[in-house]
């Protein structure tokens, strides 16, 4: 006789081989859809914010997630659309949202949530002479050069992504005991366009 507890883990596997299957039917329509990949005419910036949990999902998905650096949920980073960034965010979409932000949603998470890791610390990004030792070889030495790099994509936009920890994002304390309502406010995963702004405000 089967116990609740076999038939549980049989229900997840069942459930993580559904996902899985998912997500290779979604990178095989990808690839015969390459309009679906086209880059927008005139963003350059994208901010990404992971939403859903990753559970069950194949290979693909996971390393994708790991390269942008967005295990957590609830966490956000700032991207350079390329055509293979793009790849990368289809490929999750089932578990982020992505948009386009403005100055004041670069600016506003980077002086309040901003973080950086020294020597295996994660630090708040609130002291110019860090900036100023890491990142001083490339002509940032304080935070308005730091977040003029990310928002204008300056030369030197991939080492300064680098030098920033994701963004750990302000959850409201109702999401534990209003998920639902929480999550229909919070909106759906995929492509939002310059509505991520108002994500960026509700978040942070």
């Amino acid at each position: 006789m089967v116990s609740k507890r076999e038939m549980v883990i049989s229900v997840r596997n069942l459930s993580n081989m559904w996902e899985q299957t998912r997500d290779k039917v979604r990178v095989r329509q990808l690839e015969v859809k390459p309009h679906a990949l086209e880059l927008p005419d005139k963003h350059s910036l994208a901010f990404v914010v992971c939403i859903e949990r990753i559970d069950g999902v194949s290979l693909l998905v996971q390393r994708t997630i790991a390269r942008l650096c967005l295990k957590k949920i609830f966490s956000g980073v700032f991207v350079k659309v390329t055509p293979q960034n793009l790849k990368m965010l289809r490929i999750v979409e089932p578990f982020v949202t992505w948009g386009f932000p403005n100055l004041k949603s670069v600016r506003e998470p980077i002086l309040k949530r901003g973080q950086v890791r020294v020597k295996n610390k994660t630090i708040p990004l609130t002291d110019n002479t860090v900036i100023e030792e890491r990142l001083g070889k490339f002509g940032v030495i304080c935070l308005e050069d730091l977040i003029h790099e990310i928002a204008f994509l300056g030369k030197h936009f991939q080492e300064i992504s680098w030098f920033l920890h994701p963004f750990h994002l302000s959850v409201a304390r109702h999401a534990t005991e209003n998920r639902v309502g929480f999550l229909k406010k919070l909106g759906t995963p995929g492509y939002r366009g310059e509505r991520i702004n108002q994500l960026i405000r509700q978040l942070n």
